[in-house]
C-alpha cells in the first residue's frame, strides 16, 4: 500500500504517541514515497541456516541487511521445520511438538536487519505481495495428552490433522466435497527482535530458554505469534523496535483463519514469497503493535487475561483517536466513538496470551 501525499492521508499515520503534526508526517510520508521509488530488492530463501525453529535470538547473524524503504521477498517453512507434510500422521506431529518444549512450532525465517534501527524508532512494515505454496493443514493436538491446547483441548483427546490442496489460480481450497473456503493469506508471525524487557510467563512454559532466546509462541509488543488475519497484502503493520537493526522474522504461514483459531492452528500453510518493505520510522512512537488496512485502521492488545487484551487494544484505539488531527476529539469523544463504531475481535485465544484488535473504519472520517 502507497501512502497519499495529500494531507489527509499523512494524518493517517499519525499515532497516539507520536503527536506528530500533520506537515510533519506529510514530510515522513513524501520521504517514504522517495525510499519506495529508489529502494533495492532482495530474495531470502528459507533453508536451515535462515530458519529457526521456534525460538527467537537477537545475537543470531542477520540473514540479510538492508536500507529502510528496500523490498524483501522471504520464503517460509511449515511447522517444525517444513516437517508436517501430507501424510505426516497425528502421532508424528506430538513428537516433532515435544522435540522442541517451550519453543513454539513455528519455522520462522530471519532475521532481517535494517540500517538506521534502533531501540525506540517504530517499524513500518508494508506486506506489499504473498504468494503460496500449494499445501496445507490444520491439526488439533490430543486433548488427553495437552490438555491446555486448544480451546476445547478436553472435549478432544484424540489429535487429529487435514490437509488441504490450495488453489493459488481460484484463491480456494476445499475442505471436503460440498464446500469450499476462500484462502486469503497473512502472517500468523511477523516480529521484530525481542523486548528485553518483556515480563515474566503468567501461565505456560518458560519466555527464554537456558541460551536467553525468547519463545516464538506468545504475542507481544514485538508482534510475534500475533494471528492478526487483517495483515494480507496491502495491509501495513507498525511495530516497537527493541533491537539494534529492528530485526525481522516471519513464519506460521496462514492461508485463512477464523477469528479465535479456537482447535490452536488456522489453515496452515508456507510461501513462496511473502514480499515485505520494511521502513524505519523515527518520527513515530509507540507501545504496541497496530496495523492499517485499505479500509482500517486495526490496534492490539496481548495478555493471559482476555479482558486486560481488550482493554489494551481498546486504550490504544481511545489514544489514536484523540491524538489524531483529522478531526480532533476530546479523549472523552474518542472513547464514544469507539464504542459505536469500533470493531473489536478476538484475534486467537490458543497462544497463551490472548489477542483482541480493535478496527477503526477510514470512512467515517469525511474531510479529505
Amino acid at each position: 500500500m502507497r501512502i497519499s501525499h495529500n494531507a489527509f492521508a499523512a494524518a493517517l499515520l499519525i499515532s497516539a504517541a507520536s503527536l506528530c503534526t500533520v506537515a510533519r508526517a506529510q514530510n515522513a510520508s513524501e520521504k517514504t514515497a522517495a525510499q519506495k521509488s529508489t529502494g533495492k530488492h532482495y530474495v531470502l530463501p528459507a533453508n536451515k541456516d535462515t530458519v529457526q525453529w521456534g525460538w527467537y535470538d537477537p545475537t543470531e547473524k542477520p540473514k540479510l541487511v538492508v536500507n529502510s524503504g528496500d523490498t524483501v521477498s522471504i520464503e517460509t517453512w511449515l511447522h517444525g521445520m517444513d516437517e508436517i507434510r501430507p501424510g505426516v500422521i497425528v502421532d508424528e506431529i506430538v513428537k516433532l511438538r515435544l522435540a522442541n518444549d517451550g519453543g513454539g512450532p513455528h519455522s520462522v525465517t530471519g532475521p532481517i536487519y535494517v540500517n538506521g534501527a534502533e531501540p525506540g524508532d517504530t517499524m513500518e512494515i508494508h506486506i506489499t505481495k504473498i504468494v503460496m505454496k500449494d499445501t496445507g493443514f490444520n491439526f488439533n493436538l490430543p486433548g488427553k495428552q495437552f490438555p491446555t491446547v486448544g480451546l476445547l483441548a478436553s472435549e478432544f483427546p484424540e489429535g487429529h490433522v487435514k490437509y488441504f490442496k490450495l488453489d493459488a489460480a481460484t484463491m480456494t481450497t476445499q475442505f471436503k466435497p460440498g464446500i469450499v473456503l476462500p484462502l486469503k493469506p497473512f502472517p500468523g508471525t511477523i516480529a521484530v527482535g525481542p523486548d528485553p524487557n518483556e515480563p515474566k510467563e503468567k501461565a505456560g512454559p518458560p519466555i527464554h530458554d537456558a541460551k536467553g532466546r525468547t519463545s516464538t509462541l506468545r504475542p507481544w509488543k514485538n508482534g510475534s505469534n500475533m494471528d492478526v488475519n487483517e495483515l494480507q497484502a496491502g495491509s501495513i503493520l507498525y511495530v516497537p523496535v527493541f533491537q539494534k537493526g529492528g530485526l525481522i522474522w516471519t513464519g506460521d504461514s496462514h492461508c485463512l483463519q477464523g477469528n479465535g483459531e479456537v482447535n490452536l492452528t488456522a489453515l496452515e500453510c508456507s510461501y513462496k514469497a511473502i514480499e515485505i518493505q520494511p521502513i524505519v520510522r523515527k518520527d513515530l512512537h509507540i507501545e504496541w503493535p497496530r496495523a492499517e488496512t485499505s479500509t482500517y485502521w486495526v490496534f492490539m492488545g496481548f495478555d493471559e487475561d482476555l479482558n486486560e487484551a481488550m482493554k489494551i487494544a481498546v486504550r490504544e484505539t481511545v489514544n489514536f483517536l484523540a491524538d489524531q488531527k483529522m478531526v480532533p476529539m476530546s479523549r472523552e469523544e474518542a472513547y464514544s466513538l469507539t464504542s459505536i463504531i469500533g470493531d473489536c475481535r478476538v484475534s486467537q485465544v490458543v497462544d497463551i496470551r490472548k489477542g483482541v484488535h480493535c478496527m477503526i473504519p477510514k470512512s467515517i472520517f469525511t474531510k479529505k
